[in-house]
C-alpha cells in the first residue's frame, strides 16, 4: 500500500500513529506529496487533499477517518475502533472532536498569516479560538477516562495527533494548566514510539514558518 503523506499534517500523523500501533507501518510505502501537485494528487482524490491511501489493488481511500477504519480491518491485533455498540460511536465522536480541533487550529493559523494583514478577518480568528477552547475542555473531560493501564483506542490516537499539531504550531501556550487530565494523559502518550517516531517537522529545504502574527485567545478558565 502507498500512503500520500506530508511533514506536518495532523491527519497524516493520525494515520501514521494508527499504522505503528497496529503493526502495519512496515507494509506501507510513504510518499511525501505536495497537495498543490495537481498531476499526482487530483486524479486520486478529487478534493486534492492528503492523507490518501492507495490500497493493494490501487483503490484510493480518503480522508483520515476512512483510512483508519479500513486499516483496522487489516491487522490481527485487538480492534482500535470497536465494530459496533456504544464504544464505537463514542470513539468516532471523539475522533470528530479531535479532528475539529486540528481543523480550527489550522484555519486560524492560516488566517493569522494572511499577507497583507488587511485581508485578515479577526472575527474568523475569534471563531476558531472559541472552537479550540471548547474542544480542549471537552477533550479534557474525555481524558479522565483514559487510564495508563487501559487500551490505546482510536479516540486517543486522534486526540494525540491533534494535540501534537497544537504543540507544533502554538508552542508554549498554557492550555495544559486548564486541562489537567488531558495534559497528564498527553504526557504519557507522548512517550509512545508511535508518537515520537511520527513527529512533524518542517519540509527539507524550506524555512520554518513565521511566528503567529495574532496571539491566540483561548478562553480555558
Amino acid at each position: 500500500m502507498r500512503l500520500h503523506s506530508s511533514y506536518t499534517s495532523p491527519y497524516v500523523r493520525k494515520v501514521k500513529i494508527f499504522l505503528v500501533e497496529t503493526g502495519l507501518f512496515e507494509g506501507i510505502e510513504e510518499m511525501f506529496t505536495n497537495p498543490a501537485d495537481e498531476a499526482v494528487l487530483r486524479p486520486l482524490n478529487p478534493l486534492g487533499k492528503i492523507p490518501l491511501l492507495e490500497t493493494d489493488d490501487g483503490t484510493p481511500l480518503f480522508d483520515s477517518p476512512v483510512i483508519c477504519a479500513y486499516l483496522d480491518t487489516l491487522h490481527d491485533r485487538p480492534r482500535l475502533i470497536p465494530a459496533t455498540g456504544a464504544d464505537h460511536w463514542r470513539i468516532r465522536r471523539t475522533e470528530a472532536l479531535a479532528d475539529g480541533l486540528a481543523d480550527a487550529a489550522n484555519l486560524r493559523r492560516n488566517e493569522a498569516l494572511r499577507d497583507p494583514r488587511s485581508l485578515m478577518s479577526q472575527d474568523f480568528i475569534d471563531r476558531q479560538d472559541l472552537a479550540i477552547s471548547h474542544a480542549l475542555l471537552a477533550l479534557d473531560l474525555e481524558a479522565k477516562g483514559w487510564t495508563s493501564d487501559g487500551p490505546v483506542l482510536h479516540d486517543q490516537i486522534a486526540t494525540a495527533a491533534a494535540l501534537g499539531y497544537i504543540v507544533f504550531r502554538y508552542e508554549n501556550l498554557p492550555w495544559r494548566l486548564h486541562c489537567p487530565a488531558l495534559s497528564a494523559w498527553f504526557e504519557r502518550f507522548s512517550r509512545r514510539p508511535s508518537f515520537t517516531d511520527t513527529s512533524p517537522r518542517n519540509p527539507p529545504g524550506r524555512p520554518a514558518p513565521p511566528p503567529q502574527a495574532v496571539a491566540p485567545n483561548w478562553v480555558l478558565a
